[in-house]
C-alpha cells in the first residue's frame, strides 16, 4: 500500500503486514506499509540482513522507518540495525506476543503455553509441519510438543473454518486448546505511539 507524499515507512512482517495494513487505512496514518516475506522465520539469522537491505533502499524517499518485527529469533541482531538507522520497533519478542497483549504478560512465566494466532493456523503446514521437517521427520513432535499443557489461540478474525483448523492443530499436538478473540486491538496499542510521534501527533 503506497500513499503519496507518505513520510514513514512500515516494513511488516508479512505474519503481520496484513493486520498493519488495515490499521494504517483505518487510522488514516500517513505511512506505507512494505512486506518482506514471512519465511525469514524458517531462518531467523536472515531476518536482520533483508529487513537492513530494506531500509536502505526505503530510506532516500522516507523521513522515518517503523520496523514492524519482534526480535524473532534474531538474538538482538535486529535491533543492532535499527541503531544505525533512523528506525524503531514495536517492544517485543515476537508477534504472537503484540497479538496476546496483556494476556501474554499474564502468562509470561508460563513455559507449557503454546501461542496460535490467525496467520499461523492459516500456514500450520509450512511455517511448522514442513518448517520444523515434521513431515519427513513425524517423530520430532514428541520431542517439540511434549512439555506443551495447553494451547492459546489469540484470535484476530473470527473465522468458523479457521476455528475449526486450530480445534484441528491442537488435537494433533494433544492438548487443550483456549480461545481468545483479542481483535487486532494489542497490535494497534503498540504502533500506534510509534506512527503518532512519526507525524508529530500526541498519542
Amino acid at each position: 500500500m503506497t500513499r503519496t507524499g507518505a513520510r514513514t515507512a512500515l516494513i511488516a512482517c508479512g505474519a503481520v503486514a496484513r493486520d498493519v495494513a488495515a490499521l494504517v487505512e483505518a487510522r488514516g496514518w500517513s505511512a506505507d506499509v512494505h512486506g518482506i516475506s514471512s519465511d525469514l522465520h524458517m531462518t531467523p539469522l536472515d531476518i536482520a540482513p533483508a529487513v537492513e537491505e530494506k531500509i536502505r533502499r526505503l530510506l532516500p524517499d522516507y523521513e522515518r522507518v517503523i520496523v514492524v518485527y519482534g526480535d524473532c529469533g534474531t538474538g538482538g541482531r535486529l535491533d543492532e540495525v535499527l541503531a544505525r538507522y533512523p528506525a524503531v520497533r514495536p517492544a517485543g519478542a515476537h508477534c504472537f506476543q503484540w497479538y496476546a497483549g496483556e494476556l501474554f504478560e499474564r502468562f509470561r512465566d508460563e513455559i507449557g503455553i503454546y501461542f496460535l494466532t490467525d496467520w499461523l493456523v492459516d500456514n500450520w503446514e509450512r511455517a511448522v509441519i514442513k518448517g520444523l521437517g515434521l513431515d519427513r521427520f513425524p517423530w520430532l513432535k514428541d520431542t517439540y510438543f511434549q512439555h506443551l499443557e495447553r494451547i492459546l489461540y489469540v484470535r484476530q478474525h473470527p473465522d468458523e473454518l479457521r476455528e475449526v483448523k486450530a480445534r484441528e492443530i491442537a488435537a494433533w499436538i494433544g492438548r487443550p486448546l483456549e480461545v481468545h478473540d483479542l481483535g487486532i486491538r494489542p497490535l494497534e496499542a503498540l504502533i500506534a505511539p510509534l506512527l503518532e510521534e512519526a507525524d508529530g501527533v500526541r498519542p
